[in-house]
């Protein structure tokens, strides 16, 4: 059984999110370990070390209860909690590798879309800095049945990419659909072409190669938004190659605005942990 990390704070959103990635693990017969981590109010060289030490135990045992109680509440799936004192960044990458998670699954907050995790940190900084693909729920979206996965790709390395895809598709019985915005049509034939050969080749056959024309009048997200709201899908992949690269896309495109237009779970996957070939 293959184990999905989920970071909370205890707020709405964190809570939310712990709900859809409880019904994610149970249709994939997957376990979760939630974790709580927090940044002391005085630092270890602090004078009063000794009332430091007292009240890290005290919040430590307190955390623990909520952990406890929320889990008990909301966690229908094998499961297991811990408390973790340091920067929450950090300390959700060193959680995740700890306990080999394959997935980590964090709540956004509504007023900052897709940019700002539950902690307030930037989404990007945890993707820059895990090897461990993460998926962020928006605030208030509900679990539903994952029919029809998009991954957005610029047909470069997208059977690798793929590869990452299909295991999560294939337990969850789920179409994907290949996205290419193409803003020089005639010459992108020849890489659609491959393509398409290479995913004939794929074991998993529920894979579509979908082509859609852009153009510069519009920003990338924008043309993909519109192709989300156009066939609703459950789940939308995307690869950034770095945190540069999530910023410009993002942010460039107004993502508070349109992440809370979309309200569509977003997995993402660094490029740097898929392997050219």
């Amino acid at each position: 059984m293959k184990t999905i990390l989920v970071p909370t704070d205890f707020s709405n959103n964190a809570i939310n999110a712990l709900k859809y990635a409880n019904d994610f693990a149970k249709a994939i017969n997957n376990k979760i370990v939630l974790l709580h981590s927090y940044l002391p109010l005085v630092g270890k060289y602090n004078m009063i070390s000794g009332m430091v030490a007292e009240d890290i135990a005290i919040q430590k045992k307190s955390s623990e209860k909520k952990l406890e109680k929320v889990s008990s509440k909301y966690v229908k799936v094998p499961s297991s909690y811990l408390v973790k004192i340091g920067d929450p960044i950090d300390e959700i990458i060193d959680a995740a590798q700890k306990s080999k998670s394959q997935l980590i699954i964090m709540g956004t907050h509504g007023a900052s879309g897709l940019k700002r995790i539950l902690f307030g940190s930037n989404t990007s900084d945890v993707i820059s800095k895990s090897n461990i693909p993460v998926l962020a729920i928006p605030q208030r979206y509900r679990f539903r049945k994952i029919s029809t996965i998009v991954y957005a790709t610029d047909l470069n390395n997208t059977i690798n990419e793929l590869k990452h895809i299909i295991p999560i598709a294939k337990q969850l019985n789920a179409t994907i659909e290949v996205l290419n915005l193409n803003y020089s049509y005639n010459k992108n034939e020849n890489k659609k072409q491959v393509v398409e050969k290479k995913i004939k080749t794929l074991s998993y056959k529920k894979i579509k190669l979908i082509e859609q024309k852009a153009t510069i009048e519009q920003t990338m997200i924008e043309q993909i938004k519109k192709y989300l709201i156009k066939t609703k899908p459950q789940l939308l992949v995307m690869f950034p190659a770095d945190k540069a690269w999530f910023d410009k896309l993002f942010i460039s495109s107004k993502t508070e605005e349109l992440a809370n237009q979309i309200k569509l779970p977003l997995l993402s996957i660094r490029k740097k942990s898929v392997k050219s070939k």
